[in-house]
C-alpha cells in the first residue's frame, strides 16, 4: 500500500478541503497521515475517519511579526522532526505540503532524500495576498522575500497544486513551469452540501436572510455586507444578515454594527461546525462572497451553489472565469451600494433568484468533487505510480 502524509500548519478537523482530500486518498487504495497543529485538549494521536492524525504541540495565535516569528520557527522544526522520524518508520511515497506558509515544503526534505516525492499544494498565493493585506505592491522588498520563498519552495517540490487557474497563471509568471502545476478546484464534497432537503427560505419566520460564511478576515469584505444594512432595512424591514464563523476581523464586524447602529439586523452565530453549515446555508434566501481581494475560488460560493441558492458574490476575474452573469449576481469589490443593488433586485424579483440558482447549479456540474477529484488522484498516479 501506498503511503502519504501531509503536513499542515492548520488544525486537520476544521479544514473540510484538507479532510475531503485526504479521505478521498484513503478511499482510493492509499495509507495516509497528517501532521498539523493541536489544540487545547486534543489528543497527540488519534485516527479520524482512517487517517492516522499526529499533532505537535504549537497552537496558532494571531498577533505582531515576532510571535509570528516564533510560532512558524517552532512549528517548522517540529514538523521537520516529526516527520522525518514518521518516514523512518513507514516509508513514505510523497510528502503533501498545504501552505501557508510555503517553506514548509522544506520539512520533506528527510523524505525526499530518501526518495519520496513532495508536493506543495498552494491555497493562497502568499506573495500577493501579503501584499494586499499590507498595502504594499509587487516591487516592495517583502513582496520579492515571499516571491523568492515562494520560487524556492515550488523548485524543491516535484509537483504544485493550486486551487483555480488564475493562482496557476500567477505561478508561472513566477517562473514555476505549467507541467509541474495541477489546477484542483476547492469545492465541498458531495453528501453535505447536495443530500439535504431545502428549506422555502423566502417564508423562514418571516425572515429574509442573508449569509456569509467562513474565517473572518479584513480581505473577506464582510464589512460590505453590513455597510450596505442602512440602504436595505428600509425596503427590507425582515432583513437578517448572518456572518457565520470566527476570525481576526471579528470585532471590527461587532463595532461596525454598533457604529452604523444596525445590530438588530446582524447574527453572528460564531464558529460552528462543518455539519451545521449546511442547514444554515438552507434558512438563506441568498448567498454572499464579497471578497475583497483576487486568486481565490471561495469553497462557500460552490456550497452555495450546490445547494441551490443565488449568489451575490464581488467582481473578481477568479470568480467570473468560472460562473457567468447568468448564474451569479457580481458586484463591484467593497461598494455596499452596488452589493446592496444586487440584494434588492433578487428580494423584489423571487423568479430571477431561482433562474440565477438553477442557471448556476448547471456550469456547477463540472466542478462537482466526483469530477474534480479525478485532477487530485491524478497527481498521486503520476508521481507515485508513472
Amino acid at each position: 500500500m501506498k503511503k502519504i502524509c501531509c503536513v499542515a500548519h492548520h488544525h486537520y478537523d476544521a479544514h473540510p478541503h484538507m479532510r475531503r482530500d485526504l479521505e478521498t486518498l484513503v478511499e482510493n487504495g492509499y495509507s495516509v497521515d497528517v501532521v498539523c497543529l493541536r489544540k487545547k485538549g486534543q489528543k497527540y494521536r488519534e485516527t479520524i475517519n482512517s487517517v492516522n492524525v499526529y499533532r505537535i504541540p504549537v497552537r496558532h495565535h494571531r498577533g505582531g511579526i515576532i510571535r509570528y516569528l516564533m510560532e512558524y520557527a517552532m512549528a517548522f522544526i517540529l514538523f521537520s522532526i516529526t516527520v522525518s522520524f514518521l518516514h523512518l518508520q513507514k516509508r513514505y511515497s510523497a510528502i503533501e505540503v498545504d501552505n501557508m506558509p510555503d517553506y514548509l515544503a522544506f520539512t520533506g526534505l528527510v523524505p525526499k532524500f530518501f526518495g519520496a516525492r513532495v508536493v506543495l499544494y498552494i491555497f493562497d498565493n502568499v506573495p500577493e495576498y501579503f501584499a494586499f493585506k499590507h498595502g504594499i505592491d509587487e516591487k516592495h522588498p517583502v513582496t520579492r522575500a515571499w516571491r523568492f520563498i515562494e520560487g524556492i519552495s515550488a523548485s524543491f517540490s516535484d509537483h504544485v497544486i493550486v486551487t483555480q487557474s488564475a493562482a496557476k497563471e500567477t505561478l508561472q509568471r513566477h517562473g514555476v513551469p505549467g507541467s509541474k502545476i495541477t489546477v484542483v478546484l476547492n469545492t465541498p464534497k458531495e453528501g453535505i452540501f447536495y443530500q439535504i432537503e431545502v428549506r422555502d427560505s423566502t417564508n423562514n419566520n418571516e425572515r429574509f436572510v442573508i449569509m456569509t460564511h467562513g474565517v473572518i478576515l479584513h480581505s473577506y469584505g464582510n464589512q460590505t455586507i453590513i455597510q450596505a444594512i442602512p440602504i436595505l432595512m428600509e425596503r427590507i424591514p425582515e432583513l437578517e444578515v448572518r456572518i457565520v464563523g470566527s476570525g481576526e476581523y471579528l470585532d471590527e464586524l461587532k463595532r461596525l454594527t454598533q457604529d452604523l447602529r444596525v445590530e438588530e439586523y446582524v447574527v453572528f452565530p460564531g464558529r460552528v461546525s462543518h455539519s451545521e453549515i449546511p442547514g444554515m446555508i438552507s434558512e438563506a434566501a441568498i448567498g454572499i462572497v464579497p471578497k475583497l481581494v483576487d486568486l481565490m475560488l471561495p469553497v462557500k460560493l460552490m456550497e452555495y451553489v450546490g445547494m441551490g441558492k443565488p449568489v451575490i458574490a464581488s467582481a473578481q476575474p477568479t470568480m467570473k472565469a468560472y460562473f457567468d452573469d447568468s448564474s451569479i449576481m457580481f458586484f463591484e469589490p467593497g461598494n455596499e451600494k452596488d452589493l446592496a443593488r444586487c440584494v434588492l433586485e433578487i428580494y423584489s424579483n423571487p423568479s430571477k433568484g431561482h433562474s440565477m440558482a438553477y442557471c448556476a447549479s448547471k456550469q456547477f456540474e463540472k466542478y462537482k468533487w466526483e469530477v474534480v477529484k479525478y485532477d487530485y488522484l491524478g497527481v498521486y498516479e503520476k508521481l507515485v505510480f508513472g
